[in-house]
């Protein structure tokens, strides 16, 4: 996530039994240097199937005042929504505070692993240093 200098900011890959799909999210198309590379990438979804195999690729087209309105290509729009839905009419949340609290947990010790280059172990309270 965050690669500002590659065609696609985030990349998201998930292997399964029947597939392998990956989501490709380009970053804001107001830093894309339109005059050098051309248009901005579109956003697509790839499904590569054992069987039959080969690749299929879907592109998800985004509405311009929705890519005008923020970041994330369009996401942004629908996280304010969401916020503004749970906070005026008392919708139920995405994301709870405690899966916050995860990530950042996780954030915290990828950091550490790749800074000391030990595995680390994940466990209710954070996490430990595996020896």
């Amino acid at each position: 996530m965050f690669a500002e200098g590659a065609e696609y900011q985030e990349h998201i890959s998930a292997v399964g039994t029947s597939a392998k799909l990956e989501c490709f999210v380009p970053g804001p198309g107001r830093f894309w240097p339109v005059k050098e590379l051309g248009p901005a990438p579109i956003a697509k979804l790839v499904k590569s199937p054992r069987l039959p195999k080969g690749p299929v690729t879907s592109y998800v087209e985004v509405d311009a005042k929705l890519l005008a309105a923020g970041d994330h290509n369009g996401s942004t729009y629908y996280q304010h929504l969401g916020f503004y839905q749970a906070i005026v009419e008392g919708a139920a949340v995405d994301v709870s505070v405690d899966d916050g609290l995860k990530a950042v947990v996780i954030g915290m010790a990828a950091q550490h692993s790749a800074a000391t280059g030990k595995a680390v172990e994940l466990t209710e309270q954070g996490f430990d240093f595996i020896r």
